[in-house]
């Protein structure tokens, strides 16, 4: 019953996030690795893309007690032959039955672009329930942006993110999923497969 659910919660994941793509879509992968020590809040990360030029090393701390909730976190990222440097602060807002809502501020330190500051929130819903081992969750994340050289603010685009954690062993999560980004007219600009791995000790 239990792998049957499983092919079922899946299945019904992977039509949802793919039926809005198209055939060019899909032409890269995602990887993410993260390792976090649970007594610091210390996680290490890195990001690769199959198929595509580009990685972020990434240092989190995730804060707990008088400061729980909060979390700021560090990125260089090299696309190409390009540096960039990213600082964030994510803050949780509430969170009730499976939904939640999160701020988050980045400041996006960037070669042969201008620099900017963007309020990118997070709000999604994460079952509270297990199908089989997989706990689906969808996840948008609209994104506004700052340029400091322009003095422009507008709205960037937003990343829509559909998928499934499977907790593996105690300390180890694989999370499958779509990512699918909008413009800022709300329509897609690509959609391409990520996949976490999480490990915690």
């Amino acid at each position: 019953m239990k792998i049957i659910f499983t092919a079922l919660i899946a299945s019904i994941l992977m039509f949802a996030s793919t039926s809005y793509a198209s055939a060019e879509d899909f032409d890269y992968t995602e990887i993410n690795t993260f390792v976090k020590h649970k007594d610091s809040g210390v996680t290490l990360g890195y990001r690769t893309y199959e198929n595509k030029d580009k990685t972020h090393f990434i240092f989190r701390k995730d804060f707990d007690e008088k400061y729980d909730g909060y979390r700021a976190e560090y990125r260089y990222v090299e696309n190409g032959n390009l540096h960039e440097h990213w600082l964030r602060v994510q803050i949780k807002a509430w969170s009730q039955g499976g939904y939640f809502y999160n701020h988050r501020f980045e400041h996006r330190d960037r070669e042969a672009k201008y620099d900017v500051l963007r309020y990118r929130p997070q709000f999604g819903f994460m079952s509270q329930t297990n199908y089989g081992g997989l706990v689906p969750f969808v996840v948008f994340e609209p994104h506004w942006q700052h340029s400091y050289k322009e003095k422009d603010t507008s709205y960037s685009h937003m990343q829509t993110f559909i998928g499934a954690e499977y907790r593996v062993l105690n300390n180890f999560k694989i999370v499958p999923q779509v990512e699918i980004d909008l413009d800022r007219n709300f329509k897609k600009e690509v959609a391409h497969f990520v996949v976490d791995f999480k490990f915690e000790f």
